[in-house]
């Protein structure tokens, strides 16, 4: 199987509500019914608006969300972008290799968080849009990233689910070259609470020492004037 990503637009005139509402209630089961074996809907709604701050914004307009699919082949994705095409207005495809390192902490931290399908995920879908800066080469960047970068993120952040996605190519014409997409699921206590999102609620000096412990380790691999960083909502739709 190949994995989809599809980072989204809404209508600007659309509200978040009214669109979600659309993407799960009308887009989901026509996308399912077409043979997707799974199916993630992220979305920037008012569930996440406390963590505004929490984003950062290079690119705009900022992406309203992510819908991300895994299909038998890429290559018989024209139905699937005609039925997206009705719901947003753009999109851009990623065909993505994805990578959930870490297990036993993932099923640790996140069977408190388990929903049923279609439900939201408690807390926050952090996803950020990596490109390899011109001062790196590729390999020299995915090593950072992946092998270096990588096991911090458990340890300092309070994440319960973390998805690595490597760009293999895009898939539409006109998407902005990037190299990765990450995917990091946050407690809902981190929500606007920087101190909790570095997993060090009520101790300041833990806090400032694992907030300058990752941003160093991302000033290694991410030219910050570069990333796109937005807090969503994730709805499994189908696992």
């Amino acid at each position: 199987m190949e994995k989809i990503m599809y980072p989204v637009w809404k209508q600007a005139d659309e509200g978040s509500a009214d669109w979600r509402q659309r993407l799960l209630e009308q887009m989901s089961p026509r996308l399912l019914a077409e043979d997707v074996h799974q199916l993630r809907v992220l979305i920037v709604d008012e569930a996440v608006a406390g963590a505004a701050e929490q984003c950062i914004i290079n690119r705009t307009p900022p992406m309203d969300g992510v819908v991300s699919m895994w299909v038998d082949s890429a290559l018989h994705r024209a139905p699937l972008e005609h039925i997206l095409s009705e719901y947003v207005q753009r999109f851009d495809g990623y065909l993505v290799v994805e990578s959930e390192p870490y297990p036993l902490l993932r099923q640790e931290r996140g069977a408190r968080y388990q929903v049923a399908e279609g439900s939201r995920t408690p807390g926050m879908c952090q996803v950020a849009m990596l490109r390899c800066p011109p001062r790196l080469s590729y390999e020299q960047w995915y090593t950072i990233w992946r092998e270096e970068h990588g096991p911090l993120a458990y340890s300092k952040q309070a994440i319960f689910g973390y998805r690595q996605n490597t760009v293999h190519r895009a898939l539409t014409e006109d998407a902005p070259t990037l190299d990765a997409i990450v995917e990091e699921n946050l407690v809902p206590e981190a929500i606007g609470n920087m101190q909790v999102h570095y997993a060090a609620l009520g101790d300041l000096e833990k806090y400032a020492e694992n907030q300058a412990e990752l941003m160093e380790s991302c000033a290694k691999f991410i030219d910050m004037d570069k990333v796109d960083c937005v807090q969503t909502s994730e709805y499994v739709m189908r696992r």
